[in-house]
């Protein structure tokens, strides 16, 4: 038990406020000598004098601690790390791992743990884990992961239910692979548990190279030039040139070599000519290099699949603006599209442009389909402003059977198309507008833009499926440099069944999440809907000034790689009523592979599909589970790094067979960087209210702990000393009396 004074505003403060009281008081007992003599002042001067003093102790707040005391010892969960880093033979000669097994099982400093601690033992690499101390090496450091923060929170959990609470011993090189240590450290601080981090290592100088995809599937119109990328990266190598091979087929089409920047990496560009027809396959692959740690990374695969030849685009306008025209401008020059123009220039007036093969021809007339067959006959509709125009009550619905049972492809180009209600293309749109516009804003990316392909145009990529969200990093950097928009229109937020939000408006003092909606899809039926609301995208038809990633090319990549996946959302090849869709074409070794099988037509009471994986060892046949929709979904894994063929086994439909390709990866980053990382070892044990440890104070931790609890002054039982019925009583007694003997001498 101890006790100590805890004044609310300070120790000196009350004191002094004391000692200016009882010198008030001795100037009073001078001033009234005349009236009574000093004698007979004094019992009353020490009577105030005392209450003084009493109120002074009441003010400084004497307070009684009475540590905690349990019946048994505190909960001590010790994580010990057997990620592979942990391998790494830079204590004296020793592993990481062995030097921590070595103290660890000291018999002095055991005995001393298990006296002090109840002992909770675990390892951790990716998930933590329950683990015998004695039956411990040093070869289990394999893991091919390190999960910090999932570790601390699995020992919390455990820790924060025991009676009494030693805390969490971290013993690790701090060499995290995954987010959430700090997360976990504030937890910890939450709950009074400290941590208390042991790191182990220094600095380990590692020579890496490897290559990120930056498309994992690539769309392109057949026979097209098409751009294929990836992006070395290397740690280690100190001004060094790497030679990239593009193959095909084992066979090595192209080679580049490249230099990575400062911050270790280099985009690598290959042009290749679309084949005609079908999914082909593309390897980027680094030479050799004799210094390099880990050859497993040295090559990634992008898969190129074709969409068609020509691509028929119908873009209506029911108030012609600039933005139509630039568009109108554009998709005339590609020898991919052919084009159907209309505008509504008034009541009855209508003007019309066509083009195909480079030719085009004027039409002063309404060209907009009137029947559903014609509304077929393209594959991409863009809508303007104004085009409510265009639909009467016969042809307000040919549009939704377009999307929804067709598969086509919807483009609202400047935002609401649309002057009021009008429900045939309400339902239709992923946004719900809001009143009223904001001028002069920038275009930006959300998280999912970032990932999506259809912002690939900002590097120069042809269409594709981001897997590596670093690549994409820079975007919104680059997108800053573009001229800001003319306006966009306030939205109120996504419909439910709105796939993703791609951009949003930057504007001073503003949010990506909380302002206007720019780009969003949805799917609706077998089609893809997609609203563009800016106005202004044209000015990115031009050059800009000192912006060398800018060129006049921009706009058209925008909106030709805008058609090419509105062309790759269909999930049917022609003539088909069965389709395959892998969820991603590359996959880590930690990843399940996940396909959907779609069907049209087909009774689900006779159709049972088989799915067959080959690969890197056994094959494995999985039977698909139906969902709604005439939708199958099967998952298989996760698989070892290699590639795989997939193939789907039709007992009904057609085509009787559908095959694709996955490539598994290792997701392992584990080896990248072998250095320790103490300076998150001590932030943990910083903002949990622990600290950092040495080899030497592993053996006194008990000592350690116990301190620490004086420190934070842990407590069962916080006695006020003041808070008594007898002091104030005594105090109202002092006072009384005082009072009445100055009233006695004549004072009062």
């Amino acid at each position: 038990m101890s006790w100590l004074f805890d004044p609310p505003f300070g120790f000196t403060g009350v004191i002094a406020l004391g000692a200016i009281l009882s010198a008030l008081l001795v100037l009073q007992l001078f001033r009234e000598r005349r009236k009574a003599g000093i004698p007979r002042q004094i019992i009353p001067m020490i009577l105030r004098l005392a209450a003084i003093g009493c109120i002074a102790v009441i003010a400084l707040n004497p307070t009684e601690f009475r540590m905690q005391t349990t019946s048994g010892k505190p909960m001590l969960s010790a994580l010990i790390d057997v990620s592979e880093s942990m391998a790494v033979a830079d204590e004296q000669g020793m592993s990481r791992l062995s030097t921590a097994l070595a103290v660890l099982r000291d018999t002095d400093t055991l005995r001393k743990l298990t006296d002090a601690f109840e002992l909770d033992i675990r390892v951790f690499d990716k998930t933590p884990r329950a683990f015998d101390l004695t039956s411990l090496t040093d070869t289990d450091a394999r893991g091919a992961s390190s999960d910090l923060g999932r570790a601390l929170n699995s020992a919390l959990a455990t820790v924060d239910q025991a009676e009494a609470k030693a805390g969490v011993l971290l013993i690790s090189d701090g060499r995290a692979t995954a987010e959430g240590a700090e997360d976990a450290a504030y937890l910890a601080l939450a709950r009074s548990i400290p941590v208390w981090s042991w790191c182990l290592g220094g600095e380990v100088v590692r020579k890496d190279v490897w290559i990120e995809a930056t498309a994992s599937e690539v769309l392109a119109f057949s026979k097209a030039s098409v751009e294929l990328s990836a992006t070395v990266r290397q740690t280690g190598f100190q001004n060094r040139s790497f030679n990239v091979q593009l193959v095909k087929d084992e066979q090595v089409i192209a080679r580049r070599s490249v230099i990575p920047e400062t911050d270790g990496g280099a985009r690598v560009r290959f042009t290749v000519t679309a084949p005609e027809t079908g999914e082909h396959r593309y390897v980027f692959r680094i030479e050799p290099e004799a210094e390099d740690a880990d050859r497993s990374n040295d090559e990634r695969s992008a898969f190129l699949r074709v969409v068609g030849e020509k691509v028929r685009v119908l873009l209506a306008e029911g108030q012609p603006h600039w933005e139509s025209k630039f568009i109108v401008q554009t998709l005339k020059r590609s020898q991919h599209v052919d084009l159907t123009a209309v505008y509504r220039l008034g009541k009855g007036r209508f003007f019309a442009v066509l083009s195909s093969k480079g030719q085009q021809r004027r039409e002063e007339e309404d060209l907009f389909p009137r029947t559903q067959g014609d509304m077929d006959a393209y594959d991409v509709v863009i809508l303007g402003r104004g085009c409510d125009a265009f639909f009467d009550e016969n042809t307000k619905h040919h549009l939704t059977s377009f999307v929804s049972d067709r598969g086509g492809g919807l483009v609202f180009a400047r935002g609401k198309a649309y002057s009021s209600r009008f429900p045939p293309l309400a339902k239709l749109e992923p946004v719900v507008w809001d009143r009223g516009f904001e001028r002069n804003v920038q275009f930006r990316s959300t998280s999912s833009g970032r990932q999506s392909p259809l912002l690939g145009f900002i590097h120069g990529d042809s269409f594709s499926k981001s897997e590596d969200e670093t690549v994409a990093s820079d975007i919104n950097e680059l997108l800053g440099r573009l001229p800001a928009l003319d306006g966009v229109r306030r939205t109120h937020g996504e419909k439910p069944l709105a796939v993703s939000v791609l951009a949003g408006a930057a504007t001073p003092g503003t949010d990506v999440g909380t302002s206007p909606i720019l780009m969003a899809h949805q799917r609706y039926g077998q089609g893809r809907v997609l609203t563009v609301n800016a106005e202004g995208v044209w000015r990115w038809a031009f050059r800009q000034q000192d912006e060398s990633e800018q060129d006049d090319e921009l706009y058209g990549r925008f909106w030709l790689g805008l058609l090419r996946w509105l062309l790759g959302g269909s999930d049917f090849l022609p003539g088909a009523n069965v389709a395959l869709k892998s969820e991603r074409r590359v996959y880590t070794d930690d990843q399940p592979m996940r396909f959907i099988i779609s069907t049209k037509g087909i009774d689900p009471a006779i159709y049972k599909p088989v799915l067959d994986i080959d690969g890197a060892g056994a094959p494995v046949r999985i039977e698909p589970r139906a969902l709604k929709g005439g939708a199958y979904e099967a998952e298989a894994g996760p698989f070892a790094p290699g590639d795989y063929g997939i193939r789907l086994h039709n007992n009904v439909g057609h085509p009787e067979t559908l095959q694709l390709d996955i490539q598994v990866i290792s997701g392992s980053i584990e080896n990248r960087n072998l250095s320790a990382n103490r300076e998150l070892m001590s932030r943990i044990a910083a903002v949990s209210g622990g600290g950092m440890l040495t080899a030497a104070d592993i053996g006194n931790l008990d000592e350690v702990v116990r301190q620490w609890q004086r420190q934070q002054q842990l407590a069962s039982d916080k006695n006020v000393l003041w808070d008594r019925w007898w002091l104030l009583l005594a105090l109202v007694a002092i006072l009384a009396l005082g009072w009445y003997l100055r009233r006695r001498a004549g004072l009062l």
